[in-house]
């Protein structure tokens, strides 16, 4: 009687603790940011037709971090293109925002591309959005450019 009640406490603490460890997720980070130079320009008028703006993402397995490239992001001409990207947990939702700065500023676009990395992202089920936030006019703007389910 008194071994299965040992055996019992100890089955108990040990779930507790396996529950403990599950339940802990870390934040996630963005980390490994880079922005390309501009790689294609254009006038205004011809910017219509730069449609070729996509998000490739890549996650090997659970533990390792996720990595995320935006392609020909279409934005404002400039030697060099700022972009800041921050990364939010809400409930099971992780959002990026890549924040452009402001545009309209010029009279041409550039396409640019912008690859970071994700780390320390929670366990299954949770849904990745992006988003990229610009300015105009001093105006901000959102706009969701992709939502998956992991």
């Amino acid at each position: 009687m008194k071994q299965t009640r040992i055996l019992a406490a100890a089955t108990i603490i040990i779930a507790l603790l396996w529950a403990c460890e599950k339940s802990h997720t870390a934040t996630p980070t963005i980390s490994n940011t880079n922005v390309s130079d501009c790689h294609t320009s254009t006038d205004k008028l011809a910017a219509k037709d730069m449609s070729a703006d996509s998000i490739v993402v890549s996650w090997p397995s659970d533990n390792a971090p996720m990595l995320v490239t935006h392609y020909n992001m279409p934005l404002d001409c400039g030697e060099t293109h700022n972009i800041t990207t921050t990364i939010e947990m809400t409930g099971n939702v992780v959002t990026v925002t890549e924040h452009v700065g402001e545009q309209g500023l010029t009279d041409c676009i550039c396409l640019y591309d912008n690859s970071f990395q994700i780390n320390d992202l929670p366990s299954h089920p949770f849904t990745l959005v992006i988003i990229v936030e610009s300015i105009f006019c001093g105006n901000p703007e959102s706009v969701t450019v992709y939502e998956q389910a992991f």
